[in-house]
């Protein structure tokens, strides 16, 4: 029993040392903790341009960009290394169990020691590859601006997010504001319908539809709570923070002038053809085929190289001593090798190529229409946004009215409650209109800006 006691206690132990383990461990890998030890916090109120800023350093899909960036120029200097000599040395060691011999005339002659210790030096610099070489060296450079060209689309797309999300945050934070204000209203339109029908002036089913208007609001201001709190979980995570991080947002001052995008379609869509990191990371594609193409046309050349080469050989360890031949020797000399025929290899890589080549151009073809597409988009959603924003402030200051005239009726007993309900519904839906519009309109900027890749005060 004592000893069972002491199991029992010492399993117990066991499951607290591992309880505390596994929280520790959870400690140092949980997304909430801060992403960087060293990552100083974004300056608050953070402004929709500092949001941009700070992720732009610190999001770890464009810092992932940088090192594809990083491994690109690396090819570059492989590739160089191709032009420069290159240098081997090794070292052997043979046992043989009989001295070798040869025969003549009847009589046999040792020609080399049993045991052999070989060191030797090769030095060989090509000469020519058929511009292999070249194309190589220029393709490992095109593959390094195709890197560059990718890290400039993951960096607009992530400015892209970073704006959607910090916009929608904000709207998300007006629309639960909205749901707030609307539960408030509709409590005090439930006190003044409950004491009218104390007073016997309304009847109990105004109170009724005064509580279910309340479940509905108090319903809406759940989801709109809950989408705020994911919004912010999502800038967070663009911005390379943890997730636990509490930021206060700034409203973004800089509204869309309504005329720095009145650009026709074919103007944007130029500038777009210009800047648009897909249409640039295609056309060196393009070129890089076009490298390719010379690098298998190569083999149709001879392969001319230089070499030197330096041995010693003999029956010491450093090869020094050799009863037979000398100990060590040198050589240059040049070699040529030309590819005679290879069953039609080199014509099919060339072809291959050219199939490669007239594939992108296809593609280079379709992302244009796509950019086309996704212009026109943003564009005309830009515009109905901004005139969905006229409509909208004068439809706020309409239904503010309609609410204090219905409210005075109702209490006048002019009107039956159901009215006062119903203005209290155009009052919340037009409120929602406008910030959905205000915010939508400064959305629609973005999304042009990401269509014509850049800035739309950029020069073309």
């Amino acid at each position: 029993m004592i000893v069972a006691g002491m199991n029992s206690r010492a399993n117990s132990t066991w499951v607290v040392v591992l309880t505390v383990v596994v929280l520790a461990s959870f400690m140092v890998t949980s997304p909430w903790r801060v992403v960087h030890a060293n990552q100083p916090l974004p300056s608050q109120p953070l402004t929709l341009e500092g949001a941009v800023s700070y992720g732009v350093e610190y999001n770890p899909g464009l810092q992932a960009a940088d090192q594809e960036i990083q491994a690109a120029s690396q090819g570059v200097r492989k590739a160089q290394a191709d032009f420069l000599p290159k240098v081997e040395a090794g070292y052997s060691s043979t046992f043989m169990d009989d001295a070798p011999y040869m025969k003549i005339e009847g009589n046999i002659f040792q020609t080399s020691n049993s045991d052999l210790h070989r060191w030797e030096a090769r030095v060989t610099q090509s000469l020519f590859t058929g511009f292999a070489h070249t194309a190589q060296y220029r393709n490992a450079k095109l593959q390094r601006e195709i890197a560059a060209h990718h890290h400039e689309e993951t960096r607009l797309d992530l400015v892209r997010s970073i704006q959607r999300t910090f916009l929608q945050a904000l709207l998300a934070e007006k629309l639960l504001q909205v749901q707030r204000d609307t539960i408030h209203q509709l409590q005090s339109h439930r006190n003044n319908a409950e004491a009218y029908y104390r007073q016997g002036l309304s009847p109990q089913n105004d109170v009724l539809k005064a509580d279910v208007a309340l479940a509905d609001a108090r319903q809406k201001e759940l989801k709109a709570a809950k989408l705020a709190r994911v919004l912010r979980l999502q800038l967070n995570q663009l911005l390379g923070l943890s997730l636990s991080t509490q930021l206060e947002l700034a409203e973004w001052d800089k509204t869309p002038d309504l005329g720095q995008s009145d650009s026709s379609l074919e103007e944007l869509l130029a500038k777009a053809e210009k800047q648009r990191p897909e249409l640039l990371s295609l056309d060196t594609a393009i070129l890089q085929t076009e490298e390719g193409k010379r690098g298998a046309m190569s083999r149709f050349y001879p392969q001319a190289s230089l070499f030197g080469t330096y041995y010693q050989e003999g029956k010491d360890f450093w090869g020094t001593e050799n009863d037979y031949t000398n100990a060590h020797n040198g050589a240059v000399g040049v070699k040529v090798n030309w590819n005679v025929f290879e069953g039609g290899k080199t014509y099919a890589d060339i072809r291959e190529w050219r199939h490669k080549r007239k594939a992108l151009e296809e593609r280079r073809q379709d992302v244009l229409r796509q950019i086309y597409v996704q212009l026109q988009d943003a564009h005309e959603q830009l515009q109905v946004s901004r005139a969905n924003l006229k409509t909208a402030r004068v439809a706020v200051e309409q239904a503010k009215e309609n609410e204090r005239m219905t409210l005075a009726q109702y209490q006048q007993q002019v009107v039956v409650f159901s009215e006062v309900l119903d203005a209290q519904v155009y009052l919340t839906q037009a409120q929602v209109n406008y910030y959905q519009a205000l915010y939508g309109c400064q959305l629609a900027w973005a999304d042009l800006e990401r269509a014509v890749g850049g800035g739309l005060n950029q020069g073309p």
